[in-house]
């Protein structure tokens, strides 16, 4: 019997370095502490045609750590070559790549592998940290995500590939650094390993990434419109039509496009390169941003591309120091025909015609609500509560509250009666005075004249201010001292359609803490009226 052991190397650690001597070290120190142990780890650490003494410090390093390889790309060529001559020589499951600048957390590496492991993850993203005043992703590591994806969280907003790739995804869907881009190699090979796996995992709950400062790019402002084009397109090519697409592409319009834009619009040193840069931009908000995508903008800057895209340069520079200015005044809203608009520079200028689909904010209303009583009196069902939206006054109520049953659709609408409340204020303190409603529902009779039918009816606040209405489910958001222990079904009235039997009710919630009532059918119960 073969008795051998068979050594698996768990990871492979790509490292790029590029004149980064003095970082060097304190890289290299941070691998080699790995809990993770050195027995399940190997090194590739490749130098990209640097000019100081980044080839010594490496050569060093390989002589005295024989789980490191070095490798030597000439001078002149793409960040990709020393990234994808790292790739083609990765001998663990898993591989990461840094710059020489970053430096990994004593347990990054076990936490990540023990995620992709344990997930069967394709892609891992750790918690990034920046090491000095430079600002890097971090609105994806809120917490753990053991399963997610490009849909269900940010993480295609941190395009680095300072993630944890699973090799054999790697090498069964051909990915490689491009190497024909100036710049942004990194973003497309991470954007389709994204686009391609069928798990990511996000380890939120520690840093393992400690971001180094990125070397200055030698890419001009038409470099950077010109990646914004490149990857719109390769997701065009990986991606359906649809929501998904969308969002996808409102990361590299916002992330990209509208920094290069205002750069080339407010602080560009070289007028020549600027205008041809806002041309490509214009170029490509025509041809490749679809509205899907330009709808998910921030609308200062839904308005900036529009100008753009109708070449109005000096209009487009006026909306980006309205952007850029931080003591702008607050801007007005219009609320007409049940929508609400915000009053942005050009909002209905008749020179410019934009149209007031661009200045629609209505989705972005936001709703505070809270169910604070729930009682029986016969009956009837008994709720008191408040709901309004954080960003309009609690003038013209129009609230109702609506039951609506789970499997046929049909539903009943009953009044609600205001009750003010002086002391009732949204986030910032502004009065809403009349938000809080009290609610008789008389299951017994509806609109119709007969008892509420049988089936599962979820209730639902449609709060209704200024013509503006948005309805929420009541109950995840209720007081403490809403009772919400199960209680035995309440007689409604007599069954119109089988006399001998009678309706009752059930309040109930949901696992996600949604109120329902279960209305069903029974023979009346022995001794009770």
């Amino acid at each position: 019997m073969n008795t051998a052991v068979v050594n698996v190397t768990d990871v492979t650690v790509a490292v790029r370095v590029r004149d980064q001597a003095a970082e060097l070290d304190a890289c290299l120190a941070s691998l080699v502490g790995q809990s993770i142990g050195t027995d399940r780890l190997e090194i590739i650490a490749v130098d990209d045609g640097s000019t100081d003494d980044s080839g010594s410090v490496l050569a060093r390093a390989a002589h005295q750590y024989p789980f490191l390889r070095m490798g030597l790309i000439a001078h002149g060529q793409s960040p990709a070559a020393a990234r994808n001559w790292a790739l083609s020589q990765v001998r663990g499951r898993y591989v990461i790549f840094l710059e020489a600048c970053d430096r990994l957390t004593p347990d990054a590496l076990e936490r990540m592998v023990t995620a992709a492991d344990t997930n069967e993850a394709d892609v891992v993203l750790g918690k990034l940290e920046s090491s000095g005043r430079h600002t890097v992703a971090t609105s994806m590591f809120r917490k753990n995500q053991p399963y997610t994806d490009v849909d269900a969280s940010r993480v295609y907003w941190s395009l680095t590939p300072d993630k944890l790739f699973r090799t054999s995804m790697l090498q069964r869907r051909g990915l490689a650094f491009p190497t024909d881009m100036l710049i942004g190699d990194d973003q497309a090979f991470t954007a389709a390993a994204f686009i391609g796996a069928d798990n990511v995992s996000v380890v939120g709950d520690a840093t393992c990434v400690v971001k180094g400062a990125s070397p200055a790019s030698p890419a001009g402002l038409a470099d950077r419109v010109a990646l914004v084009s490149r990857m719109l397109a390769l997701v065009d090519a990986q991606v359906p039509q649809g929501p998904r697409r969308d969002r996808l592409h409102s990361r590299h319009l916002e992330v990209e496009l509208g920094k290069a834009t205002a750069a080339a619009l407010l602080s560009a040193t070289d007028p020549t390169e600027a205008e041809q840069a806002l041309w490509a931009a214009a170029e490509v908000l025509r041809t490749q941003a679809r509205a899907g995508a330009l709808a998910l903008l921030p609308r200062t800057l839904a308005v900036r591309f529009a100008l753009l895209a109708q070449g109005r340069i000096a209009e487009a520079r006026s909306m980006a120091a309205f952007e850029a200015d931080k003591n702008r005044p607050s801007v007005r809203k219009t609320v007409e025909g049940g929508r609400v608009y915000t009053g942005l520079p050009f909002f209905r200028d008749p020179q410019v015609g934009l149209p007031d689909e661009l200045f629609d904010i209505t989705d972005d209303m936001t709703v505070s609500h809270e169910l604070q009583k729930l009682r029986w009196d016969g009956a009837m069902l008994l709720l008191d509560g408040y709901g309004f939206f954080e960003q309009l006054s609690t003038k013209e109520r129009a609230t109702r509250v609506v039951l609506r049953e789970r499997a046929t659709g049909a539903q009943e609408t009953h009044a609600v009666t205001a009750r003010r409340d002086d002391t009732l204020t949204n986030a910032k303190g502004n009065a809403r005075a009349m938000g809080r409603f009290s609610a008789r529902i008389n299951l017994a009779q509806t609109a119709i004249g007969r008892p509420l039918p049988p089936g599962i009816w979820e209730v639902h606040l449609a709060v209704s201010f200024e013509g503006v209405s948005r309805e929420v489910r009541l109950g995840p958001k209720r007081a403490a001292e809403v009772d919400t222990t199960a209680r035995m079904p309440v007689r409604i009235a007599p069954s119109p359609d089988a006399p001998e039997t009678e309706l009752v009710a059930t309040p109930f919630y949901t696992e996600s803490g949604e109120l329902c009532v279960e209305v069903s059918q029974r023979f009346p119960v022995p001794g009770r009226a």
